[in-house]
């Protein structure tokens, strides 16, 4: 059996298994927490009803996948820049009718931007990798060319890509190595449509001008949204926290 099929058949037990009330979990390094944040997840979208999942920093459609693993059925709008990346997206966004990808930026201002694509590709950023990313993740970080992208603001975009009744109850994930807080700079006008988004908050920074766990949780905090919870993502050479996934409520939704 093929790690693709052995996968299917993990994700289908562990689905049945929720259904009972019971979640099966992997031992492996950092697969618990993954577990984790698939089971909060689960019960978020039941409970605020999401139908459509903006995924905000795509590289080849990981995440697309995870969530249809994890049972979610509803509409997926991928968003990556990067050409080669993009390519693995789109075909498979292609495989699924209701996944759509989109080879654009998000960020604070509509415009062209310089992406900084890195040898392995989900290190690539607009910001520059520093020591302490060499130091524990050698030339995976290293720049290995840059390309010239377009970048919108949610603000601009989500409205001519859902109208009236297609809006939806929308989840936000961000995943931009150190641009996350730049894409909620240019969605302050749909915030209203996002009742709860997920981002990767940095504790240990791996980029030059990244910003810290702190500063990305009052931002996020000023604008209307309450801590639902943390998964860490990775874990250094000494075992300090890397980042975290932050899961975020609406401050709206938590007082209904």
């Amino acid at each position: 059996m093929n790690t693709e099929r052995l996968k299917t058949a993990e994700y289908r037990a562990r689905n049945a298994a929720r259904r009972h009330g019971f979640e099966i979990m992997r031992v492996a390094s950092g697969s618990r927490a993954e577990s984790l944040l698939a089971l909060h997840l689960d019960k978020l979208f039941a409970h605020l009803g999401i139908d459509t999942v903006l995924d905000v920093g795509a590289r080849i459609g990981d995440y697309g996948l995870w969530l249809r693993h994890n049972g979610y059925r509803g509409r997926i709008i991928s968003f990556e820049p990067v050409e080669a990346s993009f390519q693995v997206l789109q075909e498979r966004a292609a495989a699924d009718g209701n996944w759509q990808a989109v080879q654009v930026a998000l960020g604070a201002e509509d415009g062209e931007a310089e992406i900084n694509v890195a040898n392995q590709t989900f290190f690539s950023s607009f910001l520059e990798p520093n020591e302490y990313a060499f130091a524990e993740f050698e030339t995976g970080v290293g720049i290995d060319r840059t390309e010239q992208v377009t970048v919108r603001r949610l603000d601009t975009l989500l409205p001519e890509m859902l109208t009236g009744s297609a809006r939806g109850n929308v989840y936000l994930k961000m995943d931009t190595q150190g641009w996350d807080l730049e894409v909620l700079r240019g969605a302050t006008e749909v915030l209203d449509w996002i009742p709860a988004l997920q981002s990767e908050v940095s504790v240990q920074a791996i980029y030059s001008g990244m910003p810290p766990f702190e500063q990305s949780l009052a931002e996020i905090g000023s604008l209307g949204y309450e801590l639902s919870g943390l998964f860490p993502v990775n874990l250094d050479s000494r075992m300090r926290v890397v980042e975290f996934d932050c899961v975020c409520i609406s401050e709206t939704v938590a007082d209904t």
